[in-house]
């Protein structure tokens, strides 16, 4: 079981204090019963039934604190699980390859880390109960045995009957509710889709009617599926609390009729039957959790085994890397192979020979779909090199020097997210940050106060400006850029190629940048142009002049 995996994992270590509670909290739940069953003996006299109330006042209030105890510490210690659960979905992710981490999905693993924990949660505190119940279910039979070994087969015999129907629903409440979740992901599949696409759906109401006709697809699917389970349910339930009838009238029916036994030990007995109902209804009550709890536990470790990567710390690497002694990184016969759907419709990138010298500005050009981006992830050390080799001053970078390779670069990524806090910044208070303000032209929009923007509240262009900043502000020696100027103004595209690359490249920054410019190809040491996942040209840079870029007037951006 999916679930008892996880909570052996996590949860159950050093778990037997709660289970010491739990069988308290169930020897104190036949204290009540025995007390009770005593004051029926004693009625005509005072004194018993007066200490018989202490014991039963007694009972309860340690059973009160008990209860307490347990669920405090069945709480505490999940919650701590749960954070160190959720933490090392993040460090996996982190430490997975990028095409594997990028197959789960962002939106997969923040369902995962977010509402399918929190089922784990709210399930161990049951599950905890449950096995209370369990104890105050063992122990009425041991108390009832000492007033009638048959009544005790009677009870097992009902609850051996009863215990085969209801495990024939529970397999199929399992399954209904393994469908439940795919409904479910469906569902939220179509409706994340009409709200990331609102305006669209504004524009053409034909998208808007399929769209919400799919998402009510979807709805009515679930709602049927949640439908059935609940019938599902419903039976089991009502199966469960027959089989607790059935026992009652066989110590009422049956036990007088097959042993020589008295009233007073067939009411005895019948109240201590009576007295399982609870603990009974308690775990049947508590199975639908449990089994959204296993159905979180399995989709957990899903994405744990597609990440396929132990979580691990993650130890910051140098503060600035402008004195790396590197001079070249190279890709030597590299291929990269993207992976289509059932293997079909993959693209391959490579073989690739390029080396990018220190201190230059290279141009990576190519149609949409040539492979840019893919390359670019190759040199950065994000895919992995299938064949061939990422070396760097002519000696290989291995797995174990990854991390240390990917810490030469600063990236801007087309589809770069924006935050306030910079955390990859170094050093915010020797002016450096301000300088890149005025530079980007966003001094009057966005200043740093501390060590986050003011805001990010920004146009398309501006957005990228901040993500430019952020990323000088890690100083590092090589910044990458993809189609970092698509979302500028003319006026702020000529000043990023005829200004601000000129300036970082004569602060001694590797310059890397795919872009569509031919206007402004001049502007590179080296050009290099994909095609068709390889690089099929090397052009030298357009002499200076042989290009002309077109005057413009500063306007507003």
């Amino acid at each position: 079981m999916d679930l008892w995996r996880i909570l052996r994992r996590e949860a159950l270590r050093n778990m037997q204090p709660l289970l010491l509670l739990a069988v308290l909290a169930a020897a104190l739940n036949l204290a009540l019963l025995t007390s009770l069953n005593d004051a029926l003996l004693v009625l005509d006299d005072p004194e018993g039934l007066q200490r018989l109330l202490i014991v039963f006042l007694l009972s309860a209030f340690l059973w009160r604190i008990a209860q307490g105890w347990m669920m405090n510490a069945a709480s505490k210690r999940m919650q701590a699980a749960l954070a160190t659960l959720r933490v090392d979905l993040l460090r996996r992710a982190v430490a997975a390859d990028l095409p594997d981490a990028m197959a789960v999905g962002s939106s997969r693993l923040a369902q995962v880390a977010g509402a399918e924990l929190q089922m784990l949660a709210q399930a161990v505190p049951t599950l905890v109960i449950s096995f209370q119940s369990v104890a105050a279910i063992l122990l009425c039979l041991l108390y009832l045995s000492t007033l009638s070994g048959a009544a005790v087969l009677i009870v097992l015999g009902f609850l051996v009957v009863g215990g085969i129907l209801i495990g024939r629903s529970v397999i199929r409440l399992e399954l209904m509710s393994e469908t439940i979740h795919e409904a479910e992901g469906a569902l939220s599949e179509r409706s994340d889709h009409i709200l990331q696409t609102l305006r669209e759906c504004k524009l053409n109401r034909r998208r808007a009617a399929n769209a919400l006709a799919d998402a009510t697809s979807c709805a009515e699917s679930l709602r049927k599926e949640r439908h059935r389970f609940g019938a599902e349910y419903s039976h089991y339930f009502t199966i469960s609390e027959l089989t607790y009838y059935a026992a009652l009238a066989g110590i009422i029916f049956l036990l007088p009729a097959v042993t020589d036994t008295d009233i007073a030990t067939v009411i005895l007995a019948g109240h201590a039957a009576a007295f399982i109902a609870y603990p009974v209804i308690t775990i049947v009550a508590s199975y639908p959790s449990y089994i959204s709890a296993e159905t979180a536990a399995r989709s957990y470790l899903a994405v744990e085994a597609e990440l396929k990567a132990a979580p691990q710390a993650v130890v910051p690497g140098r503060g600035s890397g402008m004195d790396d002694p590197f001079s070249t990184i190279a890709l030597e016969g590299a291929t990269f192979r993207h992976a289509g759907r059932d293997g079909t419709g993959s693209f391959t990138v490579g073989p690739v020979d390029m080396t990018v010298e220190r201190g230059s500005v290279v141009f990576i050009t190519g149609h949409n779909g040539a492979g840019k981006s893919t390359l670019i992830h190759m040199l950065l050390g994000l895919y992995p090199i299938q064949r061939g080799s990422l070396s760097v001053d002519g000696v290989t970078v291995g797995p174990d020097g990854l991390a240390t390779h990917r810490d030469r670069f600063a990236v801007v990524f087309s589809d770069s997210h924006v935050t306030r806090q910079l955390y990859g910044a170094t050093t915010l208070d020797d002016g450096f940050a301000e300088e890149l303000l005025d530079l980007l032209e966003m001094s009057d929009k966005v200043a740093i106060d501390g060590r986050a923007f003011t805001t990010v509240d920004l146009s398309q262009g501006q957005k990228k400006r901040l993500a430019l900043i952020a990323a000088l502000l890690e100083r590092k020696p090589v910044l990458v850029l993809d189609e970092w100027a698509a979302d500028q103004s003319p006026y702020f595209r000529r000043k990023f190629y005829r200004e601000i690359i000129p300036w970082m490249k004569a602060r001694g920054i590797t310059v890397i940048a795919v872009t569509h410019d031919d206007a402004y190809f001049d502007a590179a040491d080296v050009q290099l142009q994909v095609d068709r996942g390889g690089i099929r040209q090397f052009i030298a840079t357009v002499p200076a002049g042989g290009i002309p870029a077109p005057d413009l007037l500063p306007v507003s951006s």
